[in-house]
C-alpha cells in the first residue's frame, strides 16, 4: 500500500493528535488538550507536511506502529484497518492449512 492509499484510510477524527495521560495497566484517558497544530473546526493538522519537523513528538503511524500502540481510540480507522487485515490473513492461513490436510488425506488414501 503506498503512502497516499495508507492516509485515505484516516477518517480525520483528530483523536490522536490530542494530549493523553497514561494511567498505566493499559488505560489510556484523553485530554480536552489539542496539539497546538490542531485546526480544531477541520481536525486537520495546520502544518502537516512538515509535522515531523515542527512537532519532533508527532508519530508517523504504520501498519506496524498502530499494532504496537496502545493509546489509539478503538474506533480509529487505521486501527480497524489493521485489524481487518489481520483477520483476513489469519482466515487465509487458516484455510490455507484446512486445504493443505485435505490434500495429505487424499493422498494417504490413495496409497
Amino acid at each position: 500500500m503506498n503512502s497516499e492509499d495508507w492516509e485515505s484510510i484516516c477518517n480525520r477524527c483528530g483523536k490522536c493528535c490530542y494530549e493523553k495521560v497514561d494511567l498505566g495497566g493499559g488505560q489510556i484517558i484523553y485530554t480536552k488538550e489539542p496539539c497546538v497544530h490542531l485546526d480544531t473546526k477541520t481536525n486537520l493538522c495546520k502544518v502537516y507536511e512538515t509535522r515531523h519537523i515542527v512537532e519532533p513528538d508527532c508519530i508517523a503511524l504504520t501498519e506496524n506502529l498502530v499494532r504496537s500502540l496502545n493509546w489509539l481510540p478503538p474506533d480509529c480507522a487505521y486501527l480497524e484497518h489493521v485489524r481487518m487485515q489481520d483477520t483476513i490473513a489469519a482466515v487465509n492461513i487458516a484455510k490455507e492449512k484446512i486445504r493443505k490436510k485435505r490434500n495429505n488425506k487424499g493422498n494417504k488414501r490413495r496409497k
